[in-house]
C-alpha cells in the first residue's frame, strides 16, 4: 500500500483534522472502509495512490483509540457469549477469531511473513523477497498457530474465573500493542525504499509520545481494577514483545517493514495477554 501526506486542507480546522486522522487510523487498522475523505470529498481505503489526503504517520497517535474499539468489540462479544452460557474456551476462540476478522488479519499476515522470511531466508535480500511472497510457509504457520493459541488460552483462562477481568485484559492488550507501532517506526529505519516503511512517513516524537500517553490512560482505565500494580508488568511484557521483534528485525534486515510492524503488534498483544493471565490467576489462587 502507498501512503501519502497531505492534510493541508484541514490545518486550520482541528476538529476536521482529528476526524481525518481518526478515519485514517480506523481504515488502516480494520476492515472498515473510509466513507468520507479528510477534505469531505469522500474516500476509499486508506493508502489509495490517487488520494493524497491521508497522512498515516500523523494519525498513529490515535492507534490506541482504535485499539480500544477493536478490543471493546471483542470484550462485548465475550460478555454476550459468557452470558449465553458458552464455555470460556469456546468463547475465547470465537472472540479472537472475531478480532482477527475485524482487523483483516493485518498483523497476523505480517507475523507469518516475517517468520517465513527470517526463518527461511539465507541473506537480507532473500529474507525480504520471501516476506513479500504471499504464500504461507512452515515457519509462518507454526508461529501463527502458537501465537493465536497463546492468546486464546490466556483469554479463556481469565474468563473462566472473571469475565470482566478478561474483557479488561483484552482491551488493554489491544490498546497497548497498537500504541507501540509508532515508537517502533521511530526507533528503526525502513528496511527497503518502497512499501509501508518508505511511504507512510515517520511519526514525530510528539505524536509518538501522545499515543503512548493516551494508551497508558486507556490501559489504566480498564486494567487497574483487576490487576492493580500488576498493570506495570503487563505494560512491560507488551513492550518487551515489541522490542524483541524490533531487535530481531534490526539484525536480520537492518530495519522495519510493514510486516515487522504487524509482527511487533501481534507479539506485544500476545505477551500482554499472557502476562495479564498470570497476574490475575496468581491473585485468585
Amino acid at each position: 500500500m502507498s501512503y501519502k501526506s497531505g492534510m493541508d486542507a484541514n490545518d486550520e480546522n482541528p476538529q476536521s483534522q482529528f476526524t481525518a486522522q481518526f478515519g485514517c487510523a480506523v481504515t488502516f487498522l480494520t476492515r472498515l472502509p473510509e466513507t468520507r475523505g479528510p477534505n469531505g470529498t469522500g474516500g476509499d481505503r486508506v493508502g489509495d495512490a490517487d488520494d493524497p489526503a491521508h497522512d498515516l504517520a500523523s494519525a498513529m497517535w490515535l492507534f490506541p483509540l482504535v485499539g480500544f474499539g477493536i478490543g471493546g468489540a471483542g470484550a462485548l462479544a465475550l460478555g454476550l457469549l459468557s452470558w449465553g452460557g458458552v464455555p470460556a474456551p469456546v468463547a475465547a476462540t470465537l472472540v479472537i477469531g472475531l478480532i482477527i476478522w475485524l482487523t483483516g488479519a493485518l498483523h497476523e499476515d505480517g507475523l507469518s511473513d516475517l517468520a517465513d522470511g527470517f526463518g527461511g531466508g539465507s541473506d537480507r535480500d532473500h529474507k525480504l523477497e520471501i516476506m513479500r511472497d504471499s504464500r504461507l510457509g512452515a515457519y509462518g504457520t507454526v508461529t501463527l498457530a502458537v501465537t493465536i493459541v497463546a492468546k486464546i488460552a490466556a483469554l479463556a483462562t481469565i474468563a473462566a474465573h472473571d469475565v470482566g477481568a478478561a474483557a479488561g485484559a483484552l482491551i488493554a492488550a489491544s490498546v497497548w500493542s497498537r500504541a507501540l507501532i509508532a515508537p517502533t517506526m521511530r526507533w528503526l529505519e525502513p528496511a527497503r525504499k518502497d512499501g509501508l516503511g518508505a511511504n507512510a512517513g515517520e511519526p514525530s516524537e510528539g505524536e509518538s509520545l501522545k499515543g503512548l500517553a493516551l494508551a497508558l490512560l486507556l490501559v489504566l482505565l480498564v486494567l487497574i481494577t483487576p490487576v492493580g500494580w500488576g498493570v506495570i508488568t503487563v505494560l512491560v511484557a507488551g513492550g518487551l514483545g515489541a522490542l524483541a521483534v524490533g531487535l530481531i528485525a534490526l539484525r536480520q534486515i537492518g530495519g522495519y517493514t510493514g510486516d515487522v510492524l504487524g509482527a511487533a503488534q501481534a507479539i506485544a498483544e500476545t505477551a500482554a495477554l499472557v502476562a495479564a493471565s498470570a497476574i490475575i490467576l496468581g491473585d485468585i489462587s
